[in-house]
């Protein structure tokens, strides 16, 4: 059974900076709740971009590999090893004006038995309210 979480807001900050934020896996441990350790790895794929991502959910720790594939104002993630049975996410940018950007973020995902058991929409919507609102303090600084 998939799940899923959407969020759009505007952020005060232009789009180039927040495709960069998106991309940059190494700096996610310095303001991702829960984030232990970011890297980015080697990659070969024109276009993309590969990280991990180490969480501390629960008391467990999970690593998290996905690819990023920048095209204009989106971003697409794929999950290539992790704690999901699969995960698609979709940032989509939209200029408002010279200083704000609207951001639309999309997640669908199959979690497995013992996460879907924990992780109801209301807490799925929570913990995805604090990541967009991390994403976007970071561009505040």
């Amino acid at each position: 059974m998939s799940s899923s979480f959407e969020r759009s807001e505007i952020f005060k900050a232009p789009p180039e900076k927040i495709l960069s934020l998106i991309n940059n896996f190494e700096l996610y441990k310095e303001f991702l709740p829960g984030c232990l350790k970011s890297s980015r790895l080697p990659n070969s794929k024109e276009g993309y971009v590969i990280g991990r991502l180490v969480f501390s959910i629960f008391n467990k720790t999970y690593v998290f590999e996905s690819e990023n594939e920048t095209k204009g104002h989106q971003v697409s993630i794929t999950q290539s090893k992790g704690p999901f049975l699969d995960f698609f996410a979709l940032w989509t940018i939209e200029i408002v004006d010279d200083n704000f950007t609207k951001v639309k973020f999309k997640a669908k995902f199959t979690l497995p038995f013992v996460l879907r058991v924990l992780a109801s929409q209301s807490m799925i919507d929570k913990i995805g309210s604090k990541l967009i609102h991390a994403f976007e303090n970071q561009l505040l600084k």
